[in-house]
């Protein structure tokens, strides 16, 4: 563990995605959350930051039709919104992830 497993996180939320067959991200912030730590990374992890940001607790959401719906992916580097979107909604989406991290922190 230490500095060589930590890396930010710059994260688009509040926004859109649009159709195919031009895909792109609209509306919405930036944010930047520093040392993140891959070892310790987890979708619950996600879902604090997304608290932190005053998003409502997915796990206190009672499902309806308008309920908000949170869906996480990140895009692997020099990728493109059309095929460079993966998910990140699992332990094994965040080991995908984790893959990319020592060299595009």
């Amino acid at each position: 563990m230490g500095a060589s497993t930590w890396f930010s996180i710059k994260l688009h939320h509040g926004g859109k995605f649009t159709k195919l067959p031009d895909i792109k991200y609209t509306g919405g912030e930036v944010r930047y959350v520093d040392y993140v730590d891959i070892d310790e990374l987890s979708v619950h992890e996600l879902d604090v930051i997304m608290l932190d940001l005053g998003y409502p607790d997915p796990r206190m959401i009672e499902l309806t039709d308008e309920s908000p719906v949170i869906y996480y992916h990140f895009r692997i580097p020099n990728g493109d919104f059309q095929f460079g979107l993966r998910a990140l909604g699992n332990d094994q989406d965040v080991i995908n992830l984790s893959k990319f991290i020592q060299n595009n922190k």
